[in-house]
């Protein structure tokens, strides 16, 4: 059978020809995928609205040659895709959902990375603290398994304590072994995700320690991915002019 129902979160989005979407989906039932959504650029569209990064829908597609089509989308949740929202919050969205665009495999159903990514989409709304991203980062480096090995120094095999961190190797290292420098705050916050301890880090309002925090987990999946975020200057765009339209980040 060629058309499929499913359960999807919408990653992105980016134009094909003059009215069509390429759009990138995270699956419930069958992972992440590509579709098309034809005609949802025109005007009288009824899924343009619904077809926006954040938006959790539940979708009919028909199996492609090369990229499944979107043949009915009906709403579920728009998280974020919706007027008003903080340009911040909508900012640190789009980089928790490329994340997992960068992390996962295509069609490779995970029904705890899809769980874990509506989860931190309904925080970011409703609950945003200064670590929440950072966190929610961590959390999916440690299921797809990247997380740091924080128990020894990489260069002498110390227990600590450590002042420094190879983000090449992913490991910490101790005074005497140099490495990019890291504090304590930092480390702690990453063991206690480590640990499932995350209730301990979100209780956390030092907005400091918060950003130092994303900026560490940030810097750990660009060196997976090999580049930084696309969606981080969406951020900065979105900051100066909350107007504008994301969909093709």
């Amino acid at each position: 059978m060629k058309s499929y129902p499913d359960r999807a979160v919408v990653i992105r989005t980016w134009p094909l020809g003059e009215s069509d979407r390429i759009v990138s989906l995270f699956t419930r039932e069958h992972g992440k995928l590509r579709a098309v959504a034809k005609g949802v650029r025109g005007a009288k569209s009824r899924m343009s609205g619904l077809i926006q990064p954040t938006s959790e829908i539940d979708v009919l597609l028909y199996r492609g040659r090369e990229l499944d089509v979107i043949q009915q989308a009906t709403l579920v949740s728009s998280h974020l895709a919706r007027i008003g929202v903080d340009p911040g919050q909508f900012g640190a969205a789009l980089e928790w959902l490329e994340t997992i665009d960068n992390l996962t495999l295509d069609r490779h159903p995970d029904p705890v990375v899809y769980e874990l990514m509506n989860r931190g989409l309904r925080l970011l709304h409703d609950e945003p603290t200064p670590s929440l991203l950072g966190a929610l980062l961590m959390r999916l480096l440690d299921i797809e398994g990247y997380a740091p090995n924080l128990s020894r120094c990489g260069q002498c095999g110390a227990t600590g304590p450590f002042t420094g961190f190879d983000f090449a190797s992913s490991v910490p290292r101790c005074q005497g072994c140099g490495g990019e420098s890291i504090t304590p705050e930092i480390l702690g916050k990453t063991a206690s995700v480590l640990a499932h301890r995350v209730s301990e880090v979100l209780a956390d309002e030092n907005v400091g320690t918060g950003r130092d925090f994303e900026a560490f987990a940030i810097r750990l999946v660009k060196e997976v991915v090999g580049r930084g975020l696309r969606s981080t200057g969406v951020i900065a765009t979105l900051l100066e002019h909350p107007s504008v339209e994301t969909q093709g980040y």
